[in-house]
């Protein structure tokens, strides 16, 4: 006969409740208890099915998620990929929670319950988009991808944004460029505002003078790019260089650059940020800040289960390191 959880836990000399909590990963059972009870489950080469560890202990384990950018973004591609490795690792389920009707009377509270949710990523929100006091006074733990919120029981991770933009600027500066323009994007975006961030130290760090004329906003869409780009080309004096706060922003850039009757990078240099799969496709190649989205990904489902099952746990921000990837679409600037 198989053994089932109770025959663990009387032989463990401790309630099934307890078992639950070792086999769930829950911090709040002494240590001494815990190897006991791995002890009898190895032992007795009891298999805890996720049905049976949700029943038993009363979790769902389930993660809802809240998604604005759609889930055939290739940047949420590549992150949904990590989070999988931890998703699969950690006996839990994603539910992709729908944007129904995100207006006044909407309630993540109300949504995550109607779900059963454990606890929440949220991911392509801005500041200003919606009003996420409810969700965080609610206690249900939540992790933000790319959104600095850190209160009790959340917190969030993203790239390191302002390092990556200014080894970018470091390399340019290298190839002797002094004229080099900055594409933002959406003003109230964390990543945007830190991204401007290192562009600014990156020009100090080189000895140039900040030109706020040099500064185009812009949005994460190729469209953007193209409005932006041409914008400055239009400018007295163009850039010999441009960095891009996207991988789609740089394809509108080049387009925009192309149909002035100029060339990348013999005219003007571009340099993006995500390295999205294209990057590598387009002719010349992009040279990006990569992010590495796997691992953010794996380690958003990490920090959220560390926050389900740990409630004195400090609200985690995760800074995840970026790399300069040299490809084509840079070269020396002329005179």
């Amino acid at each position: 006969m198989a053994t089932n959880i109770r025959d663990v836990a009387k032989a463990a000399g401790v309630s099934v409740a307890t078992v639950s909590k070792v086999l769930n990963g829950y911090t709040t059972v002494n240590q001494q208890t815990k190897e006991k009870v791995l002890r009898i489950v190895k032992e007795t080469r009891f298999t805890p099915n996720s049905a049976a560890r949700s029943l038993v202990g009363r979790r769902s384990m389930t993660i809802g998620m809240f998604l604005t950018t759609g889930l055939a973004h290739p940047f949420f591609a590549h992150i949904l990929s990590g989070m999988e490795q931890s998703l699969k690792s950690m006996g839990y389920d994603l539910i992709y929670l729908t944007q129904i009707q995100w207006d006044k009377d909407y309630s993540f509270v109300r949504h995550c319950q109607s779900r059963n949710v454990e606890g929440v990523v949220v991911f392509g929100f801005q500041h200003d988009d919606m009003d996420f006091s409810e969700l965080i006074d609610s206690g249900i733990p939540t992790l933000f991808i790319d959104l600095d919120v850190k209160e009790q029981r959340t917190g969030y991770i993203s790239s390191d944004n302002e390092t990556g933009v200014q080894e970018a600027l470091r390399y340019l500066n290298g190839l002797n460029h002094r004229r080099i323009a900055f594409l933002s994007a959406i003003e109230t975006s964390y990543v945007s505002r830190h991204r401007l961030q290192g562009y600014q130290a990156g020009l100090a760090e080189a000895g140039l003078s900040f030109d706020d004329s040099l500064v185009v906003a812009s949005d994460f869409t190729k469209e953007g790019g193209y409005r932006a780009m041409k914008q400055l080309l239009a400018r007295p004096t163009r850039p010999t260089a441009v960095i891009c706060c996207s991988d789609t922003g740089a394809l509108g850039a080049y387009q925009a650059i192309r149909d002035a009757g100029l060339s990348v990078p013999e005219d003007i240099s571009v340099i993006g940020f995500d390295d999205i799969e294209i990057a590598s496709e387009i002719q010349p190649a992009l040279t990006t800040v990569r992010q590495d989205t796997n691992t953010i990904g794996r380690k958003a489902i990490e920090l959220l289960d560390a926050l389900i099952t740990d409630v004195s746990m400090q609200p985690p921000e995760a800074i995840v390191p970026t790399q300069l990837v040299i490809r084509g679409s840079c070269s020396v600037a002329k005179g």
